[in-house]
């Protein structure tokens, strides 16, 4: 059996959350709603939803704010819906840590579709947390390793990288 999947819908505009919990809970999914960014972070750490929904202008903590604050600690696809459809705002988001975007008013069949696809792009249906310690980020989804700068001026100057040190 297959197990539900837990989706995280945050806006401001109770309207926004009432439909999309009744559409997305009619296709079996498990949703939860915040109104802002702030109760979305908390809503995140304690029931560890398998995707975001967000908008971008909210009180307290954007979208913007939402989705960096996610990235630092998680994968977690997050798909923005918001107002605004201009080039220079879809970029921003998707550079802030947005998988996707789609700018309302919007279809719900295509949201529908778009939640199908981003969840099908996490391994194991599960997106994990990453990896952290003082010298390096490991990523499981993109499989890379962001280092720091001394570990980066360190393997810059090794040739071979099978002797570095493990410790």
């Amino acid at each position: 059996m297959l197990d539900t999947k837990k989706i995280l819908v945050v806006d401001d505009e109770p309207q926004i959350l009432r439909v999309l919990r009744m559409s997305l809970k009619a296709h079996r999914f498990d949703v939860r709603t915040a109104s802002d960014g702030e109760s979305a972070i908390d809503l995140f750490r304690d029931w560890s939803p398998d995707l975001i929904i967000t908008n971008l202008s909210m009180p307290l903590m954007n979208g913007l704010e939402l989705c960096r604050e996610i990235r630092k600690i998680s994968e977690t696809p997050i798909i923005v819906l918001s107002v605004k459809g201009e080039e220079k705002t879809k970029v921003e988001a998707l550079d802030a840590g947005a998988d996707d975007y789609i700018t309302k008013p919007f279809g719900i069949d295509e949201l529908l579709a778009r939640v199908r696809a981003t969840l099908r792009r996490v391994p194991n249906g599960k997106a994990k947390p990453k990896l952290k310690s003082k010298s390096a980020i490991f990523s499981s989804i993109s499989k890379r390793i962001k280092f720091s700068s001394k570990i980066k001026k360190f393997i810059s100057r090794r040739k071979n990288l099978n002797c570095l040190p493990i410790s």
